[in-house]
């Protein structure tokens, strides 16, 4: 089985980068395009894969994947429609663009959503997964094992892929956010830059661990940490003050308003 990436960028690398060392493919069968040809091949010399094209893509690989930017799909699509056939699997991670836009340009095809996040660089990525009705069991399957060599993944409706991306792939920068105010705040009375982002970024980390394996809410573990009259609620009394959780709930909404847009 063949599986060929059109689009090349920072996404398709860390996918492919993950399904290289997870060895769902061989290098021989996988294929990658795009328009930066130098950079590619680079990339492809480096990996050991094909540097290939669009059309070369679409008529040898049974899976084709979509990592192009949203807005050059109506380029894309209807340069690879006439060479696809109802064998070939088209998976898409593309933000905003749904299963029935993609069939507008390409027909009856086998076609599978996926919303990978930033953190699929370290092989840490939450996607979303969904399908059309004409992918089989065996489709969904082999989709989610390529996006498990980058982390986990969720199988959900489609209408549901906006509010996921909204929660699961903008905030990555929210919590960037978050650790840089912490980190800087540690600067401003004292310790030293690389302590002071180390121990802020170390304690979301542990902090998100702890959640994951924890049977309690997020609201008895903030409890947990909040003596009475101690440190901890004095900060957690102003974040409230400052409307924090109002604010994260404003900028989901917003992510997930202009997905929609998309």
């Amino acid at each position: 089985m063949k599986i060929g990436f059109i689009g090349c960028g920072n996404m398709a690398k860390a996918i492919i980068g993950g399904i290289i060392q997870a060895k769902i493919f061989e290098n021989k069968n996988i294929f990658a395009s795009d328009a930066r040809e130098k950079e590619l091949s680079e990339f492809c010399t480096q990996r050991n894969i094909t540097a290939s094209s669009n059309r070369e893509i679409a008529t040898k690989c049974d899976i084709i994947l979509l990592a192009v930017k949203p807005q050059v799909f109506p380029d894309v699509l209807p340069e690879i429609a006439p060479l696809t056939d109802d064998s070939k699997l088209i998976i898409s991670i593309a933000a905003g663009k749904t299963i029935s836009f993609i069939e507008s340009f390409i027909g009856t095809h086998k076609i599978i959503r996926i919303m990978p996040n930033l953190n699929a660089t370290i092989q840490q990525s939450v996607s979303a997964v969904c399908g059309n009705a004409l992918c089989t069991q065996n489709d969904m399957t082999i989709a989610k094992q390529i996006f498990s060599s980058i982390g986990s993944v969720y199988e959900l409706e489609e209408d549901k892929f906006y509010i996921f991306s909204a929660v699961a792939c903008c905030s990555p920068a929210f919590t960037f956010m978050y650790i840089d105010a912490l980190a800087k705040a540690g600067i401003a009375y004292g310790l030293d830059e690389k302590t002071a982002f180390c121990a802020a970024a170390e304690s979301v980390i542990g902090s998100a661990q702890m959640l994951k394996v924890s049977p309690e809410t997020p609201q008895v573990l903030i409890d947990k940490v909040c003596s009475p009259g101690g440190t901890t609620i004095e900060g957690v009394n102003v974040l409230r003050s400052e409307n924090l959780e109002h604010t994260i709930q404003k900028a989901v909404k917003a992510s997930y308003l202009r997905d929609k847009q998309l």
